[in-house]
């Protein structure tokens, strides 16, 4: 049995023929349409524009010739006039010797330009008549010019008896200027037939090549289409009964040519499909469908394996939710955590995180591959944390509506934390609920962070390894020294002030004495911290770091400047 492919490629090959045969054929043609089209548009149209301007120029010659004659005949002699007539006389002599060199030059450059044996006859006769014209007029203008200086030097006679001979000049040009321009329309008018001929050549046999193609494709399609149907209508009754959901249909396999390997195929798809529906029933219970479709792509032995990788943490929280479940009823208060959590769940999804879970309005999501690029996971975190602001704002706007107050809202706000680190990815659950979820480190780090707002008065805190992630795309400030576990290790949070190239110049400003401040609060040098505090809140009275870090480093100095440590 003869291979599809080969079939295929016998089709395609004669195809291929007859279309590069086309092709060719076409090009040749329409290179020498286009040579003809371009003959007439780069050389005879403007050639025939060159010879009516000789034509009008030297009609203009003539025309001042006979003022000069008519102002030689009235008295008294107007001498200024005529010397005005005879150097517009010259003028367009001028005129007419350089309208036949620039059609001298176009003929030259034609010459070179075509190949055909007609086409340069017909040019080289153009040439000399042009060539002709050029003696004939120069033999015109210098007897013209003789005739002008004997009227002036007041020999009318012998000026007489040259003007017979300059109108007998006057006529040959002209019927010369004629002559060339009967021929240039004349051939004009043939190389446009026969631009228009050619064209109707290359259409017809185009054509007939097309039509023969369609015959040939249509018979080696109807005999490849007979072998393969039936095959094919036993693959169509399969998909059928997969689409109406049988997963336990089996295609023979009838041939032993690519239609059977795709037989093959189908009936191993349809046992994949079958595995993938039985591990989405089985995981069908995650909210982010990205996780579902990454435990689908694992075979069955790692789907309770955990990975470790570099990830980032997210923790966030709601300040402020408290009082404002005091003021609602059960139904108001769940319909306020799904407005908040629809809201604080968009900017998450938007830059590729995943949400872990929701503890009552506190929302915990992630960062990492596969779920998004594995040098971005922090960078990604902290959009989606500046942009929960944007999202407050929009809560706010909704509460008056969903609290039913106008006035006395309660003022509610976000703490979030991040964290990045080592993290195992992974099922975590009974056998018969499981849940994929992230452990480590810098999961409690980042709730521990989201607190630490608490006291500082922050908004947004990172972890060290987070800031060394994004330092460059954001604004940051270290923010004192934090206790992370009960051994006593200790870290540096830093607060996400904003993007770089966003911040006010007093913000970097306020962030740059406040590291000073906190240096030298380090360095137990009391009196500059106080100072560089104080310098902070006059930047920026409201900014809590600083005032806290004000009032602890005064009670200090207030008792004696014993020692602290920030605990």
């Amino acid at each position: 049995m003869i291979p599809f492919w080969v079939k295929i490629l016998t089709v395609s090959g004669s195809m291929l023929i007859l279309l590069i045969s086309l092709s060719l054929f076409t090009y040749i043609r329409i290179g020498m349409i286009s040579n003809e089209l371009e003959q007439i548009s780069n050389f005879l149209i403007p050639l025939e524009d060159r010879i009516t301007n000789i034509g009008v120029h030297a009609i203009e010659q003539e025309i001042h010739l006979e003022r000069i004659w008519f102002n030689f005949e009235r008295k008294p002699i107007n001498y200024s006039k005529i010397e005005k007539e005879k150097n517009a006389f010259e003028e367009r002599g001028k005129l007419v010797d350089k309208e036949i060199e620039k059609a001298l030059i176009l003929t030259k450059k034609a010459l070179n330009h075509i190949y055909t044996k007609k086409d340069i006859l017909e040019f080289a006769n153009i040439q000399t008549i042009l060539e002709d014209i050029e003696n004939e007029h120069q033999n015109y203008h210098d007897h013209a010019i003789k005739i002008i200086n004997l009227l002036l030097n007041n020999n009318k006679k012998t000026a007489h008896i040259l003007e017979e001979n300059l109108e007998k000049e006057e006529d040959e040009l002209n019927e010369e200027m004629e002559k060339i321009l009967v021929e240039i329309i004349q051939y004009t008018e043939r190389a446009v037939l026969t631009a228009e001929e050619h064209e109707k050549n290359v259409l017809k046999i185009t054509i007939i090549i097309v039509i023969v193609a369609v015959i040939i494709g249509l018979f080696y399609a109807t005999i490849m289409t007979i072998g393969l149907m039936k095959p094919v209508r036993a693959l169509i009754t399969g998909t059928k009964k997969v689409e109406d959901g049988d997963l336990f249909v089996e295609v023979p396999v009838t041939t032993h040519d690519e239609i059977g390997e795709m037989t093959s195929v189908f009936n191993n798809m349809v046992v994949d499909i079958r595995e993938k529906e039985r591990i989405k029933d089985t995981f069908g219970q995650f909210v982010d469908p990205r996780i579902v479709e990454n435990l689908i792509k694992r075979s069955s032995n790692q789907l309770n394996k955990g990975e470790k990788k570099p990830m980032t943490v997210f923790f966030s929280d709601l300040e402020g939710f408290t009082k404002l479940s005091e003021l609602l009823t059960a139904d108001g208060l769940v319909n306020l955590i799904n407005n908040y959590l629809t809201l604080a769940s968009e900017p998450i999804i938007r830059f590729q995180g995943v949400i872990d879970k929701y503890i009552g309005d506190a929302v915990s999501a992630f960062w990492g591959e596969p779920f998004c690029d594995e040098n971005e996971h922090a960078t990604l975190a902290c959009e989606a944390a500046l942009e929960q602001f944007i999202q407050l704002e929009k809560l706010r706007k909704r509460l008056p509506d969903l609290l039913h107050l106008r006035k006395g809202l309660p003022s509610i706000d976000i703490r979030i934390g991040i964290a990045t680190g080592d993290l195992i990815a992974g099922n975590i659950g009974s056998t018969n609920l499981q849940s994929y979820t992230v452990m480590g480190k810098p999961v409690g780090l980042a709730e521990k962070l989201e607190q630490t707002n608490k006291i500082f008065g922050t908004k947004i805190l990172l972890s060290e390894q987070t800031a060394k992630l994004v330092y460059k795309k954001y604004e940051l400030r270290k923010i004192g020294r934090l206790t992370i576990n009960k051994s006593g290790n200790k870290m540096s949070p830093y607060e996400l002030l904003g993007r770089c190239g966003e911040c006010s110049e007093a913000t970097k400003e306020l962030r740059d004495i406040f590291q000073q401040g906190v240096s030298s609060v380090h360095n137990k040098k009391w009196e500059k911290a106080l100072k560089e505090f104080k310098n902070c809140l006059r930047i920026n009275k409201n900014d809590k770091p600083s005032l806290l870090y004000h009032n602890k480093v005064n009670a200090i100095i207030s008792s004696g400047g014993g020692v602290y440590e920030k605990k």
